[in-house]
């Protein structure tokens, strides 16, 4: 059995919480009152929803195959990759939390989330630039 080190670890962690991101997208983020009392989700107030969902989906990827040790990543610099591409789900849920009203528990899930996801890709980053 193989122990992962430091990197591996801050790797998985933040491809972990990316791919919880990509599907806290599809959570409730704002109730909408009324008679019908529907919820709208992340993905269905975001216009174009697919684009930082492939965006935060491929750099959790990339950190996943750089964790487990894929040899055809080892000649990117992935954690500092996925450090760039990270921050884009954070920012949308940002965005959106700044602007909303009647807030959910998906937004706040999705704000730690993506969160968690940039500090342990940043910290995969230190990690990787340290050796």
């Amino acid at each position: 059995m193989t122990r992962f080190g430091a990197l591996e670890r801050f790797e998985i962690l933040g491809a972990v919480l990316g791919g919880l991101w990509c599907g806290a997208l599809y959570l409730p983020w704002f109730g909408i009152g009324g008679a019908d009392g529907g919820d709208v989700t992340g993905a269905g107030l975001i216009d174009s929803a697919w684009l930082p969902l492939v965006i935060v989906a491929v750099a959790s990827a990339l950190l996943l195959l750089d964790a487990l040790s894929i040899d055809g990543f080892r000649s990117l610099p992935v954690p500092a990759i996925s450090t760039f591409l990270m921050p884009v789900g954070l920012f949308y849920t940002a965005l959106f939390l700044l602007a909303g009203e009647d807030i959910m528990y998906g937004a706040w899930t999705a704000l730690g989330l993506s969160a968690g996801a940039v500090l342990f890709a940043a910290l995969a980053w230190i990690t990787d630039r340290r050796g």
